[in-house]
């Protein structure tokens, strides 16, 4: 069986991790003696460590997290209650005399009903944006 460079190249990684069997570093050490310009390549793969990254954390970062996720949840229920009861504003009604009364809209101008609409439709629109941010968070 001929040894190919392609075989050889499979075989670098273990090689240049020294986890190699001495069976294997003899076979890709011989190869290397004929073929000078991998032997370049693996010289630069063995002596070019990777740069470590620097973690700019801050100290108090796992504790800001805490308190915006916090913050987010408080919001959350919030706007649902918000956006839950603007949303049945205009649908309370009462019963008087065998009749059905709505409440709101009985004497309420339209620009009134107009405004607890957009009201709700805010409120739904910061609720679902609070989930969405949350959403990474699992909760």
């Amino acid at each position: 069986m001929k040894v190919t460079q392609n075989v050889i190249q499979d075989l670098l990684p273990v090689y240049v991790a020294g986890e190699a069997s001495a069976d294997t570093v003899s076979l890709v050490e011989d190869f290397l003696r004929s073929d000078p310009e991998l032997a370049r390549t693996v010289d630069g793969l063995r002596g070019g460590a990777l740069p470590e990254i620097p973690v700019a954390l801050r100290p108090t970062q796992e504790k800001e997290v805490l308190t915006m996720t916090k913050q987010l949840l408080r919001w959350r229920g919030i706007l649902m209650g918000l956006a839950v009861f603007l949303t049945l504003l205009p649908l309370s009604f009462r019963f008087s005399n065998g009749r059905i009364t709505w409440m709101f809209l009985q004497e309420s101008p339209v620009a009134l009903t107009v405004a607890v609409g957009l009201a709700a439709a805010s409120s739904w629109g910061g609720f679902l944006y609070v989930r969405r941010r949350l959403e990474g968070t699992g909760l």
